[in-house]
């Protein structure tokens, strides 16, 4: 049935009426979106969601819109700020966040009872959703679990490219149904050529439903776009080695390139594109040819985005331009060309680089140049790579099909062409409850959740250089580099850079050092200038000569070590019976805001519980001589300094220990319903994201000078600590004697009374990651 209301709505957010596929998209959710590339999948899903949260209030607050490329991302949110803009809302009424490598975090998680757009490469957004976030502070890690498996509506866009990605969202969603969450969570998938089956899992056997365009969508306007002509020619560029094939490929595009027009090739590695643009490159100097560009996934954010512009400008009358790219123009990048050339690549890539020509019909002949590289069998096999032999000798096959042909996307959608599925590695309830102890394990090493996210050939680490040498001379050593602004990050290849010298962040002694294990995707790394690997023009590559140039970051991403505790210096000097109270008022509010949850009963109360003590161990006398010492205004306890200052004496001191220490001493003393004390001391201690599922010394920590030698110690704290008598918006707390008995395993322990709130069917990891983050949320806006 025809909503008016939504169609006017439609409108009104995108300047033209709804097709039928996307006016039914708002009146029910269906598990998979398939239609052709440019019929304004983006759009419709956006608006439909904007559509039921805004007018209709029933789906999640947060839309989350992963993308496999980090080109897509700025499109994509253009495109969500446009709608946005259209439909009269201001940034603050609906804020579009970017969450991809060498992004600065604009932090969307203040807001949780917010509408917002999160825009994002599948590498951030889904290694946040497994806690585990790639660029992120280990210490934000539940952070960002929590809100992401909670009252958000997933959006998987471009999914074909996503790999293991693909199996493993649909078992996150699977499995979020299985453990429960606290506020609902929706998933869909979306793209013009879906591997369904890659989408049917062990903990989501069934698709569910696929939504497609109807009939009255293919004979309508879209129509236009469905029969586009794109005729295919094949150009055999298979003879020589490398620099033959390169040279064949130049001469191919440049015979077959229109002036006044945009020609676009598209290569299968980043390699092979910077060895074709290169070739170009030098052509160009010698004549008048048509300008060339280079876009590919490994450059700086800012000449990724100089070169977008440039790939994407209006062609003006005169040579034309050539844009040499590889996989990060087939999804979703909204440019079309007069002529498209392709190397052979599995059938669906085609599909989606054939979406790049004659995108709108606007032509009435366009051209699809096949790059014919070989069959990919017998000694062609190593041109496939990184894609399965088998794969490309399926799509050379169909292919040769189509020689002379127009391969319009009506004709393409009546293809049926099969192509291998690589072995996924399955994310297992195990998994998950694995994941949410985000501490290292005893060999100070994380679980690598890498295979659930990418095919080994495209993991990447997150590299920014400095002039060593330089800096050393200026007194600035390696350690003590600055962490890097999102200007100087670029994303390469792990195993490019396991081969050069490299620095990691070591959150334990909060300096830059040399990695003691092989690097791990996501990580990131600090590499120096001197020994090269990346160009502006051409972007990262082995091959390039040093020295690279060095980008002044405007804002530098702070780094975290597990001592630190930078919420501590505000504006002003803040008591603590003050912020303990502000941080009940706060997390009362916030529960409320984000209510209802589906929680135990009683459960929601632990919110504004568990803010109200959260802070109780900053009276410890370790924490208040720091901040003695930065000379406060009076005498008293206090949580909050006006100054920065020196370290804690005892090295590693986590207050937040001693409060959940100090929760369990009094033992009922405090007005807790005794069911759920246990829930608020492990979301006291977990309030900074340090102290969650064991207690243990920091690596080295030595024992406290006042400690016994049969004292337990950990974090700064020590058996026999003290903390005095004080004030809470609960009530007084007595005095009490610290004991880390608990640090001990066994029954009764803290890790098995952790685990116990993990496993319990009626909270589970999903749910008490979301309650970790509310109470963090409130303490962040207590100091503010």
């Amino acid at each position: 049935m025809r909503d008016a209301a939504y169609d006017d709505f439609f409108e009104c957010a995108t300047g033209y009426a709804p097709y039928d596929y996307q006016r039914e998209l708002a009146t029910g959710l269906p598990s998979v979106l398939a239609v052709p590339t440019g019929s304004g999948k983006t759009h419709a899903l956006v608006v439909s969601w904007l559509y039921e949260r805004r007018v209709l209030d029933r789906s999640p607050r947060r839309l989350v819109y992963a993308l496999p490329m980090r080109t897509l991302v700025e499109q994509t949110a253009e495109v969500a700020r446009a709608v946005r803009d259209r439909l009269g809302l201001t940034a603050a009424d609906l804020p579009v966040h970017i969450l991809m490598g060498g992004e600065a975090p604009t932090d969307w998680r203040h807001r949780p009872e917010h509408d917002q757009i999160l825009v994002g490469t599948i590498d951030m957004l889904l290694s946040r959703a497994l806690a585990r976030g790639y660029g992120e502070s280990r210490f934000q890690w539940p952070v960002s679990f929590g809100l992401l498996n909670a009252d958000c509506r997933w959006v998987l866009d471009e999914v074909q490219l996503m790999g293991p990605a693909r199996a493993t969202s649909a078992q996150l969603d699977g499995l979020r149904a299985k453990l429960g969450v606290a506020r609902p969570c929706e998933t869909i998938w979306a793209s013009a050529t879906v591997d369904r089956a890659a989408l049917e899992t062990v903990d989501r056997p069934a698709l569910g439903h696929v939504l497609g365009l109807s009939e009255a969508d293919r004979s309508g306007p879209l129509s236009l776009r469905l029969e586009a002509t794109k005729r295919v020619v094949r150009a055999d560029v298979s003879a020589g080695g490398p620099a033959e094939r390169a040279s064949a490929v130049a001469d191919a595009v440049l015979e077959a390139h229109r002036p006044s027009s945009r020609s676009i090739v598209v290569l299968n590695t980043v390699e092979r594109a910077q060895t074709v643009a290169g070739v170009l490159w030098r052509r160009a100097q010698k004549g008048d040819g048509p300008r060339v560009v280079l876009l590919h996934s490994r450059f700086r954010p800012g000449d990724r985005l100089a070169r977008m512009a440039e790939a994407l400008a209006p062609v003006d009358a005169g040579p034309g331009v050539v844009v040499v790219a590889t996989q990060v123009i087939e999804a979703g990048v909204d440019v079309s060309s007069r002529l498209l050339a392709t190397e052979t690549a599995p059938f669906s890539s085609i599909v989606q680089r054939l979406g790049r020509c004659n995108r709108e019909g606007e032509y009435d002949e366009a051209t699809a140049l096949w790059l014919d590289t070989g069959s990919g069998r017998g000694a062609d096999a190593k041109l496939a790579l990184p894609y399965p032999a088998e794969d490309l000798e399926a799509a050379h096959e169909a292919l040769e099909r189509l020689v002379g042909a127009s391969a319009s996307p009506a004709r393409l959608a009546a293809l049926t062409v099969p192509e291998t599925r690589e072995p996924a590695v399955t994310l297992r309830r195990r998994d998950v409850l694995d994941l949410f102890d985000t501490g290292p394990d005893l060999s100070g090493l994380d679980v690598d959740i890498s295979p659930f996210i990418r095919e080994a050939d495209e993991r990447t680490v997150s590299v920014f250089f400095r002039d060593v040498a330089t800096d050393a001379a200026r007194g600035v050593a390696v350690a003590d580099q600055p962490g890097p602004g999102r200007e100087e990050l670029v994303e390469a290849p792990v195993g490019d850079v396991r081969g050069r010298r490299a620095w990691t962040w070591d959150h334990v002694d909060g300096r830059w050092v040399t990695p003691p294990a092989p690097l791990r995707p996501g990580e990131t790394a600090l590499l120096d200038s001197a020994e090269g690997g990346y160009d502006e023009r051409l972007g990262w590559s082995r091959t390039v000569p040093p020295p690279v140039a060095i980008v002044v970051p405007v804002v530098v991403r702070p780094e975290e070590a597990i001592g630190d505790d930078p919420g501590t210096v505000e504006r002003q000097w803040m008591s603590l019976e003050d912020h303990l109270g502000k941080a009940h008022t706060h997390a009362t509010a916030l529960a409320d805001a984000c209510s209802p949850l589906d929680l135990p009963d009683g459960a929601l109360g632990v919110v504004a519980a568990a803010a109200a003590l959260h802070d109780i161990g900053k009276s410890h006398a370790v924490f208040q001589e720091t901040l003695a010492r930065l000379g406060p205004p009076h005498d008293g306890l206090w949580a909050k300094s006006a100054k920065h200052g020196g370290r804690h004496r005892r090295r590693h001191f986590r207050h937040e220990l001693a409060s959940a220490l100090a929760l369990r001493a009094v033992d009922g003393g405090l007005p807790l319903e005794p069911s759920l004390a246990p829930l608020v001391i492990y979301l006291v201690a977990a309030h900074h994201g340090r102290v969650r599922l064991s207690i243990r010394p920091a690596p080295e920590e030595e024992r406290p000078p006042n400690c016994p030698e049969d004292g337990r110690f950990a974090l700064g704290v020590a058996d026999f600590d003290v903390l005095p008598a004080l004030e809470t918006p609960l009530g007084s707390l007595p005095s009490v004697t610290l004991d880390l008995a608990c640090m001990e395993l066994g029954e009764g322990s803290w890790t098995e009374q952790a685990c116990r709130l993990r496993d319990d069917e009626s909270v589970g990891p999903f749910r008490l990651g979301y309650l970790e983050a509310l109470v963090r949320i409130a303490d962040w806006r207590a100091s503010a």
